[in-house]
């Protein structure tokens, strides 16, 4: 499994970092988006994944910010 590591952006736009994911990974299979509102309330959508699958792919992401 590889894996791509995108620097986070302090300037992109939420659409832009959406448009950006699919132009460098548009053979993505799976996805999570992780937003929040103006107010801090979240938004989470995700693609073909079970809520356990999520988490495990949320977890898996915690441990390389953690460790890149």
């Amino acid at each position: 499994m590889g894996l791509i590591f995108l620097p986070a952006s302090t300037t992109f736009t939420p659409e832009q970092a959406l448009q950006s994911s699919l132009q460098v990974a548009p053979e993505l299979e799976r996805v999570i988006v992780i937003g929040t509102y103006h107010d801090g309330d979240l938004f989470i959508r995700s693609s073909r994944m079970t809520c356990a699958e999520a988490l495990w792919m949320a977890e898996k992401a915690k441990m390389y910010a953690l460790n890149p």
